[in-house]
């Protein structure tokens, strides 16, 4: 299991994922994070339940509109994870979140390996604050 988290806010420009500052719960070896970076790896074939949640605004200076982030494995959002808000002012928050399994498969006898992210899927920047993703590996 691994919840990471990133306490501070953080504008994420589009098409680009949200970074983790710190780690707070590691327990195994099948996933692997590197403080400051915006990615997990999943190193071992199985199910894993990814779970994030965090507020969402537009950053001061933007125009309003929907702001939107969305669950991506190896760069890719995720069909039925875009979370989103469309704020009537800036640094106006709302709560999002998202949960949904991955699956890394074994194939030919090696691990196929998967990346991990939370990936802006708006056409504007968007302000992130107390994000946290947590990942467990179910089977």
């Amino acid at each position: 299991m691994l919840e990471i988290i990133q306490a501070e806010e953080i504008t994420v420009p589009v098409g680009r994922s949200v970074t983790f500052d710190e780690t707070a719960v590691k327990s195994g070896c099948a996933e692997y994070f590197r403080t400051g970076s915006s990615a997990v790896r999943l190193l071992k074939p199985g199910r894993y339940l990814v779970t994030f949640s965090g507020n969402i605004a537009v950053p001061t200076g933007e125009t309003v509109g929907e702001v939107s982030l969305g669950l991506a494995v190896d760069g890719g959002a995720l069909s039925g994870s875009v979370m989103r808000a469309t704020p009537a002012a800036v640094e106006q928050f709302f709560n999002v979140s998202t949960q949904h399994y991955v699956d890394v498969p074994m194939c030919c006898g090696s691990v196929g390996v998967a990346s991990v992210s939370v990936l802006n899927t708006a056409d504007v920047p968007v302000l992130v604050d107390n994000a946290n993703m947590t990942i467990v590996r179910v089977c």
